[in-house]
């Protein structure tokens, strides 16, 4: 029950298909983090098998909701925007760090 009270409450108004969707691509972007490497919505469509429109309809979605911040990436070769994605710190955030934490501590414990 707490796990779905914060899924109704961050995602509000989504159907539980998308709910999923959103949970696993903050999940992600969430793991990806702890590495140090870039997260971009290209090496998570590569990494997925995903086409880069369904992670960027997502990733819309989150930012949205002020969940996921992006970074543009100075400096980038080749065509296009680049955006780094991490995590940014809201109330909102840190309650599904809490329940994908299963009721323990965000981050550090």
């Amino acid at each position: 029950m707490f796990i779905k009270r914060i899924l109704d409450e961050v995602f509000p108004d989504e159907t539980g298909a998308a709910r999923m969707q959103q949970l696993a691509l903050f999940t992600l972007i969430f793991a990806l983090e702890q590495t140090g490497e870039p997260v971009t919505a290209s090496s998570i469509a590569e990494m997925t098998g995903q086409k880069y429109s369904q992670i960027h309809f997502h990733l819309q979605k989150l930012l949205k909701i002020g969940v996921v911040e992006r970074t543009r990436v100075k400096n980038r070769l080749g065509k296009g925007q680049a955006w780094h994605l991490t995590i940014k710190h809201t109330p909102q955030s840190e309650k599904l760090l809490h329940a994908i934490a299963g009721g323990k501590k965000g981050r550090g414990g």
